[in-house]
């Protein structure tokens, strides 16, 4: 299933996780502590989304999930 992220999710559910990983980047985290760091990406992007935490950390690792299926070939951006 992971497989198929990119391939049924439509163009307006990818423009949400590119929008949510936007956010999780700009987000300011903890540099010494690599779980808080994560942590508090998330929330942030919570915040900023109004979503719920596990929206949120949803919309972020369907994205990395995408990129890295992109990256192996297995789905077309």
């Amino acid at each position: 299933m992971p497989e198929l992220r990119g391939i049924i999710a439509t163009p307006e559910i990818k423009a949400e996780w590119k929008r949510a990983y936007g956010f999780y980047q700009q987000a300011q985290g903890d540099p010494h502590d690599k779980k808080r760091d994560r942590t508090e990406r998330i929330n942030y992007v919570a915040r900023m989304m109004k979503l719920t935490r596990k929206q949120a950390k949803r919309r972020v690792k369907n994205y990395e999930a995408w990129q890295r299926n992109i990256k192996k070939g297995l789905v077309q951006p």
